[in-house]
């Protein structure tokens, strides 16, 4: 309650400044102006969004002040008080189904559950429960990809990993699951003691030429006399892994790693890039981040490991928990070639606290040539860090754990990593409450909406954990009075992203005023498209956007009956 009363001064500014705007364009857009302006104030006072709730809890959460218009409501996706949720994952199917699972112990024995969403993340349902672990383990992580192009070859990969105190090893599983009619097809990784973790990848959305019809990635690291760090590949969509590479071998000790699939159409093989850290000792809280690739292509050997931290004094042997993110899409960046980015948590000795770095290759495929980045440089104690690429806009997706002000950022930056230290911030923080202590965020692309989507755990009044779920395209409702009315449709914007126009197109049933206006992500006006008269059938509304800054606006449309919102980005 004190984090919100302090920020109502932020509130009334924002209303003030709308009311300034609606004042100004009293005379342009009018009627869609007030709509606004009503909307903003019913948002900020609402608290009727149906998200699930916790318990005794009231029955949703206000927004935040700080939340742009994007981002809604948190929602639960299995509200099941007695469960101590842990170590989610998400990832979206070709026709916009979500696919979710996350860890639990119910006092005896760890569990899995995997659940599904088949409108953006609203609602949930659950597909399969089972225990995989006995008391006194652990569970590190999670992970889960899916394939295919048509609900006949839609399939799961769904991984676990977890670690036995009283046996003092580790252990994975990894299994593929047929999505539609749901079926437990096979386990990929036979049963070994002594993994320690693991990572998933495919190359569905832009399969490299010899994927057929695309692939799928694993990489663990294995402990022994050295640790081993192992990379399994199917070129057959799963069927068959048939395509072992021992990535490195090691005398320290490799804990935590990552994968991710990258390609251009300079460079249409496709590679698989890993990322790992190596300790020194076993019980270390830090070490080295290694990163390499396969060349030059999916199922090839990887070439010789690049030390990051090596590159900046300060980093060396002070790292921990590397992520990675690849440009995989029909562009080559200006280099001509694909981007990596490698992110880890650095630790600051004279602070005592970690923060994040970041180093980035613009030849990834041909150089070791890293640049670092630091998009944070304040000390604040950043972790925790998850990034992402989306293919439909060119953009890596950025996500972290503020741990000073117990927010999750959202930013993003170009391919390019023109001004690699300047990101866009999307939303300073998109959860609804701070009540968050080690939430792992993750964002990935939700394949359908061309845009990122959010999960984490968040801390419920008894301490146990809650898997909560947001993003940009299925939370936010916009100000739509009616947004299911047969005959009339908002298409979307097309192209989008954009650089001097777009069209808006949508459809009528009847002859009626519609009404298209633009407003910033804080909800301020920027211009009318067209506030007129159209008869009925479909249109298509050309829009000169060359005045606007680069960034991100939604943009509303209204008729007598229905009002809808979408999201334009702009280069």
């Amino acid at each position: 309650m004190e984090e919100n009363s302090s920020k109502n001064p932020t509130i009334i500014l924002f209303i003030f400044l709308l009311l300034q705007r609606f004042l100004s364009n009293k005379f342009s857009c009018m009627k869609n102006s007030v709509i606004i302006f009503g909307f903003v104030i019913t948002i900020f006072l609402s608290t009727s969004l149906s998200a699930q709730h916790y318990d005794n809890d009231p029955p949703a959460i206000p927004l935040k002040s700080f939340s742009v218009p994007m981002f809604g409501k948190d929602i639960i996706i299995h509200d099941q008080p007695d469960r101590d949720q842990r170590n989610i994952a998400v990832c979206s199917a070709f026709n916009g189904w979500l696919f979710a699972t996350y860890s639990y112990f119910d006092g005896e024995f760890l569990n899995l559950s995997l659940l599904k969403s088949t409108d953006n993340g609203i609602t949930w349902e659950v597909l399969a429960e089972g225990g995989f672990g006995g008391g006194g383990s652990v569970v590190p992580k999670v992970d889960i990809v899916a394939n295919g192009t048509n609900l006949s070859d839609l399939m799961l990969f769904q991984g676990v990993g977890y670690f036995s105190n009283e046996m003092e090893v580790g252990s994975v599983y990894i299994w593929r699951i047929q999505a539609e009619p749901f079926e437990f097809k096979d386990r990929i990784v036979d049963p070994d003691c002594y993994i320690k973790d693991f990572a998933l990848a495919t190359d569905n959305l832009y399969p490299a030429y010899n994927s057929n019809p695309y692939s799928v990635g694993i990489l663990y690291s294995k402990e022994g006399y050295k640790d081993t760090l192992i990379f399994l590949s199917s070129m057959d969509g799963g069927v068959t892994f048939n395509n072992r590479r021992v990535v490195a071998t090691s005398s320290n000790f490799i804990h935590k790693v990552a994968l991710n699939y990258g390609r251009s159409p300079s460079w249409s093989g496709g590679r698989y890039f890993a990322t790992w850290e190596e300790q020194l000792y076993q019980q270390s809280d830090r070490g080295h981040i290694f990163t390499s690739h396969t060349e030059p292509n999916i199922n090839s050997p990887f070439t010789f490991p690049v030390c990051l931290d090596s590159l900046d004094p300060g980093s060396i042997n002070n790292a921990r928990n590397p992520i990675i993110a690849c440009q995989f899409n029909d562009t080559d960046n200006d280099s001509a070639n694909l981007t990596e980015i490698v992110m880890f948590e650095k630790y600051i000795p004279n602070l005592d606290r970690y923060n994040i770095a970041g180093y980035y290759n613009l030849q990834a495929t041909n150089s070791k040539f890293f640049r670092n980045f630091f998009f944070a440089p304040s000390p604040d104690n950043r972790l925790q860090a998850d990034i992402n690429f989306n293919p439909f806009n060119s953009t890596f997706m950025l996500t972290y754990f503020d741990s000073n002000n117990y927010e999750l950022p959202f930013i993003t930056h170009d391919l390019n990593m023109k001004n690699p230290d300047s990101w866009t911030t999307v939303s300073s923080g998109y959860n609804d409450n701070s009540n968050i202590t080690s939430p792992c965020p993750k964002v990935k692309l939700n394949t359908f909406h061309q845009d990122g989507m959010n999960v984490w755990i968040a801390d419920k009044p008894d301490g146990k954990g809650i898997a909560l779920f947001d993003a940009p395209f299925s939370t936010y409702t916009g100000i739509s009075k009616i947004n299911n009315i047969n005959g009339t449709i908002l298409f979307g914007a097309f192209p989008n992203p954009c650089v001097s126009t777009t069209n808006i197109i949508f459809e009528i049933d009847r002859q009626q005023r519609v009404t298209i206006s633009i407003y910033n992500i804080l909800g301020q006006f920027e211009e009318c498209i067209t506030n007129q008269i159209f008869p009925p059938g479909k249109h298509k509304v050309k829009s000169d956007i060359h005045e606007l800054s680069p960034g991100t606006y939604i943009y509303t449309l209204d008729t007598e009956n229905f009002s809808a919102t979408g999201k334009i980005v702009v280069l």
